[in-house]
């Protein structure tokens, strides 16, 4: 009881916290309307506005050291107020990168207007939904009140999901070379982990809940690890292992976003159970941090194949004109040029072209439904030919290879209707918000079921800023594992 005190607590804080936030972005906004409107923007006030917008972003961590609760942090509305400093503001100071090097200031100040402006519908509507939403969460997820499985069942489970997918890929396939390829090649072969799928969908995404099933693999190892006996740690550790090499089978696919999909059960209890261990824990958590991003950096510098360049990393590096595969110097990594791209698009929309419509958020929406069963089914923007790419990224100094490309879901919201979008994506996106964070009042360090599905929320929270489609196809794996336990208890009550 002491423990569903404490995250009463939290949740009552975190409305709190929006409603705060929601005051700092208005302040933001009319500093930055007024910049535009009655200032000439130098390169250095540009740069002071970003400064001013990354101190606002980062407001929700002054407020957990104010109030000494930790907690709050973990919680998506926190996350998602932090995440612009990632994604968007550090692209606007650092130079070298895209938006610093190659955006006019003006339009770097305009672009922390409109981000203002989205950050503050995304806190009015939790702040506002916050009563209703928590109620509607709290019943929604009391299921994890009455889980309780003894280790072995998560043992059981993890050696299921492992191996099940395994075995129906390989009998879709018909070949265990190309099972091979889909597994290691990555995106030479158009493949993320287990599935080689055409770009405009096919057939194939028939097979997408076997590739949820196995990208789970990792949450249900590290709970059957934490559940296991200390004197009977061996099966625990050999279902780590598989949930290891299920994340080493992402990073091969060459996709960011589903490597660290995966591999944020295992990230998030390293954090959560030792948050408060000082000094020790922090030093060679912060290497890890830079391993990881250099891990990344791997997999932006070649995409596929990569098993071909850990072999020959020497020879991989000079066919690339490259000094090294990767760094381990963060500022000197890539980032995406997500504020770049805003930034062109506010230079175009609605001033040159007419804003682009609501097909991109139905098409996420509807993605997984395989084009075989419904032919006339939206096309993503990001799945055609560069013969369809946009005209205002084709207005920018820089060229891009390809049409998958991610602006924020900012932009991605911004596009289909200025700020008509900007408000659509909002709700949505604080309804998120405000419906998962009702999973901290059940959360409890000794079940670590409640702890996985919190790490995986705050993963999609964050994530999710970088693209409205990573937040809908990053989203439907954590359905699955909760619509499974579910299920599960309404047989365990019967």
């Amino acid at each position: 009881m002491l423990v569903k005190r404490e995250n009463i607590v939290v949740l009552q804080l975190l409305k709190d916290l929006s409603v705060r936030c929601s005051f700092l972005n208005l302040a933001g906004i009319v500093l930055f309307l007024g910049i535009t409107l009655f200032t000439e923007v130098t390169p250095e006030l540009a740069v002071l506005c970003g400064v001013i917008a990354i101190l606002i972003s980062f407001f929700p961590v002054i407020y957990a050291l104010q109030k000494r609760n930790t907690g709050l942090l973990f919680s998506g509305i926190s996350v998602v107020n932090i995440a612009p400093i990632w994604f968007l503001y550090l692209e606007s100071v650092l130079p070298g990168y895209d938006a610093y090097s190659y955006i006019q200031p003006g339009y770097r100040v305009l672009g922390f207007l409109w981000i203002s402006v989205f950050q503050l519908l995304i806190n009015i509507v939790y702040a506002l939904a916050w009563k209703r939403g928590q109620n509607l969460s709290i019943r929604s997820f009391s299921f994890l009140d009455y889980i309780r499985f003894k280790p072995v069942f998560y043992f059981r489970m993890t050696l299921l999901i492992f191996i099940l997918p395994l075995i129906i890929f390989y009998f879709y396939y018909g070949s265990i070379n190309i099972l091979w390829n889909a597994m290691t090649a990555g995106r030479i072969e158009g493949s993320s982990g287990l599935l080689i799928r055409d770009s405009v969908g096919s057939s194939g995404s028939l097979m997408l809940p076997f590739t949820w099933m196995w990208q789970l693999t990792p949450v249900f190892a590290c709970i059957a690890y934490i559940r296991a006996p200390r004197t009977n740690k061996l099966p625990a550790t050999f279902c780590l292992l598989l949930g290891l090499f299920v994340i080493f089978v992402y990073f091969l696919s060459g996709s960011r976003g589903s490597m660290m999909f995966v591999a944020t059960p295992p990230l998030f209890f390293l954090f959560y159970y030792n948050w408060h261990r000082g000094f020790r824990f922090w030093l060679p958590v912060s290497l890890l941090l830079v391993a990881l991003i250099a891990i990344m950096e791997i997999q932006v510098r070649f995409r596929g194949n990569l098993l071909q360049v850990l072999a020959n990393p020497q020879k991989a590096a000079r066919l690339q004109d490259l000094k090294s595969i990767t760094t381990f110097d963060p500022t000197q990594s890539q980032r995406d040029n997500n504020m770049y791209l805003f930034c062109l698009m506010l230079k175009s929309y609605p001033e040159k072209y007419s804003y682009e419509g609501f097909n991109d958020f139905f098409a996420v929406l509807v993605n997984p439904v395989p084009r075989s069963l419904w032919q006339d089914k939206p096309v993503l923007n990001g799945a055609k030919d560069l013969s369809s790419q946009s005209a205002f990224v084709l207005s920018g100094p820089l060229t891009m290879g390809t049409t998958s490309l991610s602006f924020s879901i900012v932009g991605d919201a911004y596009k289909t209707d200025g700020l008509l979008g900007l408000a659509v994506y909002a709700i949505l996106y604080g309804m998120f918000l405000v419906y998962f964070d009702g999973i901290i009042f059940y959360t409890n360090k000794k079940e670590p079921l409640s702890v996985a599905i919190l790490g995986m929320v705050l993963f999609l929270a964050f994530w999710g800023y970088r693209a409205f489609f990573a937040l809908i196809s990053f989203l439907y794996p954590v359905l699955l594992l909760l619509i499974f336990f579910r299920i599960m208890k309404m047989l365990r009550t019967k």
